[in-house]
């Protein structure tokens, strides 16, 4: 199976521009013989998209699961005959949740992550900006997947349950929003989440959105196992990985 880390540009309220940049990564990873296909953590509308302003963002920012945009999302999953996993917004039940949603090549969905952490949110959202309750995995290629999303790994509270998960899963997903310079992130910051990994016996495949401002996501894109670095792509450039995963 061949696992494909799209280090994307992601662009704030712009679903148009987001979901046709996910179709042409979509179109070469095709191409390429990948099977599956992970953006970055709340991809599909931005990671800035949301204000806080809970009536503004309930109605203008958050997508129900079946709403049109995911929809189309399930459309691409099945032109192309690949699984995708991304982030986006999510209202669940007139609640929002910072969601990561991956589908099969028939647009069927395999999981729906809700993210347990609290980074996504600011100390002064309101209850309506809620929590998952539990790490979730599934099944895709006759291998088995958990999803952690961005600080999820850096609690320190959740890594019972995370490495609870490490037995019984072939490797770990860890889609990302980490804003990052390129140098930052060379003068240390890669090699602290490098560290990370080596909590875990499985591969993590860990892959970060692209954004324009110089102080914003920078992409790059890795998988990593027992802090061994087994495949890398480097911030900076809007590309992908692609890493065969047997």
């Amino acid at each position: 199976m061949i696992i494909t880390l799209a280090a994307t540009l992601s662009i704030d309220n712009d679903l148009e521009a987001n979901l046709n940049s996910m179709e042409k990564k979509l179109a070469v990873a095709k191409a390429e013989a990948s099977d599956l296909v992970l953006f970055g953590e709340a991809f599909l509308q931005g990671f800035g998209a949301i204000t806080f302003d809970y009536e503004y963002d309930i109605k203008n920012v958050a997508l129900g699961i079946h709403s049109p945009e995911i929809a189309s999302v399930r459309q691409l999953a099945k032109k192309y005959g690949l699984g995708i996993g991304f982030g986006f917004f999510e209202n669940d039940h007139s609640g929002i949740f910072a969601s990561y949603l991956i589908v099969d090549a028939r647009g069927e969905s395999l999981v729906k992550y809700q993210r347990v952490s609290r980074g996504a949110w600011i100390p002064e959202a309101n209850a309506e900006y809620r929590l998952g309750r539990e790490f979730n995995s599934f099944d895709f290629a006759g291998k088995r997947f958990a999803v952690i999303v961005c600080g999820d790994f850096w609690e320190d509270y959740l890594l019972d349950p995370i490495v609870g998960l490490d037995p019984q899963v072939d490797a770990f997903l860890w889609p990302v929003h980490c804003d990052y310079t390129v140098e930052s992130w060379a003068e240390g910051v890669h090699e602290a989440y490098r560290k990370r990994s080596e909590i875990l016996a499985k591969p993590v495949f860990f892959v970060n959105n692209l954004r324009l401002a110089d102080d914003e996501a920078k992409g790059g894109a890795y998988v990593w196992q027992q802090g061994r670095e087994l495949a890398a792509l480097e911030p900076g450039i809007e590309a992908f990985l692609n890493y065969e995963f047997n």
